[in-house]
C-alpha cells in the first residue's frame, strides 16, 4: 500500500522536494549504467514525473520513455512526444516482456507486498543486455526511545511517521536486500552502493520532511506517539538552519539480463 497519496493537496509539492533530494544521485547511477540516445526506457512508479523528464531528453526523438504509475495525474501533464503514460500496478499486472534498454524504480519496491514479483516482471521486461536499477530506504527500526533509532529520527514525529508506514507494510529493511534479489533473478553484473544524505533545516531535504509530515498528519497523530503541540513544534523546527538531520541509507542495485 501506497501511504503517500498522488490526489493529496501536498502531493505535488512533496514530490518536487524528492526530485530536489533524490534526482542528482539517481542521474549518476543512470548515466553509470550508459543510458544515451535511442534507448527505450521503462520507469516504474514516475510519480511526479522530474526522472520521466531527464530519460525523455536523454534517449532524444530515437529513443523510448514509458512511464507507470498506479495514479497518473502527475504524469499526464508532461506531454512529451518521446514519452508514454501508462496506469499500472507493477506489483499486480504484467509488463511487455524483452523490450526495454532500462527498467527503473525509485522508492517503490518497499511498497509492494511481493518485491520479488515486481523484480521479476521488470527483469522480463528487459531486452538482452538491458539494465535494471532499482532505489530504495533503508528505513530505522525501534521506536525514538531506542538509542540507535533516537540518533536516526531526532524528530519525534519522524519516529511517528515510522509507525505510520510501518503499520502500512512499507518494509524498511527490504533496502538492503536488492542486490541480493537482482541476483536470484538471474542478472549479471549486479552491484549495489549505499549512500547517506545529511541536511539542515530550512532545506530541500527538510521541506520533503515538513511535507510527509503534513500530508500523513492524522495517523501520525493517531498514533498517540506524538502530542499535536510536539508535531507543530517539530515542524518549526524543520526551518531551523542549525537543525543537522542524516537521512536514512538510500539504496541502489543493478544488474544487467545476459546477452543471448
Amino acid at each position: 500500500m501506497y501511504v503517500f497519496d498522488n490526489a493529496a493537496r501536498q502531493a505535488p509539492s512533496r514530490l518536487a522536494a524528492l526530485a530536489a533530494v533524490f534526482d542528482p544521485g539517481t542521474i549518476r547511477q543512470l548515466l553509470a549504467r550508459g543510458v544515451e540516445a535511442g534507448w527505450k526506457c521503462l520507469e516504474v512508479g514516475g510519480g511526479g514525473g522530474s526522472m520521466t523528464r531527464w530519460l525523455s531528453d536523454r534517449v532524444g526523438p530515437q529513443g523510448n520513455v514509458v512511464t507507470t504509475d498506479i495514479d497518473t495525474r502527475h504524469l499526464e501533464r508532461l506531454r512529451l512526444s518521446n514519452v508514454e503514460v501508462r496506469r499500472h500496478d507493477i506489483a499486480s499486472e504484467p509488463l511487455p516482456e524483452a523490450e526495454f534498454d532500462l527498467a527503473y524504480a525509485r522508492m517503490v519496491l518497499v511498497h509492494v507486498a511481493d518485491p520479488d514479483v515486481a523484480l521479476m516482471r521488470m527483469a522480463a521486461s528487459l531486452k538482452p543486455g538491458g539494465w535494471l536499477v532499482v532505489e530504495d530506504i533503508e528505513l530505522p527500526v525501534g521506536t525514538f526511545d531506542d538509542v540507535a533509532a533516537k540518533a536516526a529520527f531526532r524528530l519525534k514525529t519522524a519516529a511517528a511517521l515510522r509507525q505510520v508506514t510501518a503499520a502500512a507494510g512499507v518494509d524498511g529493511r527490504l533496502a538492503a536486500t536488492l542486490a541480493r534479489r537482482l541476483r536470484s533473478q538471474g542478472l549479471a553484473h549486479v552491484g549495489t552502493e549505499g549512500r547517506v544524505l545529511t541536511w539542515q533545516g530550512g532545506t530541500d531535504g527538510a521541506a520533503l520532511m515538513r511535507l510527509n509530515f503534513e500530508q500523513l498528519r492524522d495517523p501520525i497523530l493517531a498514533t498517540g506517539y506524538v502530542t499535536p503541540e510536539q508535531f507543530e513544534a517539530d515542524l518549526v523546527a524543520l526551518n531551523d538552519e542549525t537543525l543537522d538531520v542524516r537521512f536514512p541509507t538510500v539504496w541502489t542495485a543493478w544488474g544487467q539480463r545476459i546477452a543471448g
